[in-house]
């Protein structure tokens, strides 16, 4: 009998869970896998998280699952990038051991595109999947636990530059002038999510005040459906094994 591994994501802010990870998430959850999401910035009540918390029905992720901090960008309460570290790497635990996934993913160090709450969301992941497995730290956040495996949410440079000028209206600049992405070779786990493009798509669009605004989720809402199907129906990831679990080659998403 196959086992679909559990997956928690951790994110910056709401949204970020459809773009970056929503397909591995509705193709887990329609598998049988149990499937969380951890938001680093904003606090229930707040409209951003009611937008989620239908996201996270579309994709099948259950319940937000909140740090309490604040989005860079403001100044009502404790910034998340300001905060101790400690302090936000014991809340990730908890919600690490209290969930128990397979995988943990989050971004690439670079944040996938440079925003500082998701820079340091990736420091504060790494630190908390490590720190998760001992008992001698944290202990009132739950019984130790050390997932399988670490995938960090990237994009390949090839694609940055292939979709540059339907995001930007502009040419890509140069390469090494600050392009967003990784080299490609980096990038060792490409996950095709066509089949769940409605879904995902469907849960990014329930962040009707991000599109609204006219932010950087706004461009997408402008866009073609084929436009928006060629960037959402893929996913990138640098996979890492963890606790001595080697699987190269593999996608741990859908291997027992």
């Amino acid at each position: 009998m196959t086992t679909i591994p559990s997956v928690l994501c951790v994110h910056a802010h709401p949204d970020d869970e459809a773009l970056f990870t929503g397909g591995i998430l509705a193709r887990t959850a329609q598998a049988g896998g149990r499937t969380a999401v951890v938001t680093c910035t904003w606090r229930d009540g707040d409209p951003r998280v009611d937008e989620l918390r239908e996201s996270l029905t579309i994709l099948g992720a259950g319940e937000p699952r909140l740090l309490g901090y604040t989005d860079n960008a403001f100044d009502d309460g404790v910034r998340f990038c300001s905060a101790p570290f400690d302090e936000a790497v014991g809340r990730l635990v908890g919600h690490i051991r209290d969930f128990r996934p397979d995988i943990v993913v989050t971004y690439d160090a670079f944040g996938s595109y440079g925003h500082p709450d998701h820079v340091h969301a990736h420091r504060t992941t790494l630190a908390a999947v490590e720190a998760a497995g001992y008992d001698q730290l944290f202990r009132d956040a739950g019984q130790p636990w050390s997932p399988r495996h670490l995938c960090l949410a990237t994009f390949p440079r090839s694609a940055i530059e292939q979709h540059w000028l339907t995001l930007f209206g502009s040419p890509a600049p140069a390469p090494g002038t600050g392009i967003p992405g990784i080299s490609d070779e980096l990038v060792n786990l490409t996950v095709d999510v066509n089949a769940w493009y409605e879904t995902k798509w469907a849960a990014f669009a329930a962040h009707r005040s991000e599109l609204e605004r006219g932010g950087g989720a706004s461009r997408f809402a402008h866009m073609t459906d084929a436009q928006r199907r060629a960037m959402f129906g893929t996913e990138w990831y640098v996979h890492r094994e963890l606790a001595g679990h080697s699987m190269p080659g593999v996608d741990p998403f859908l291997a027992s």
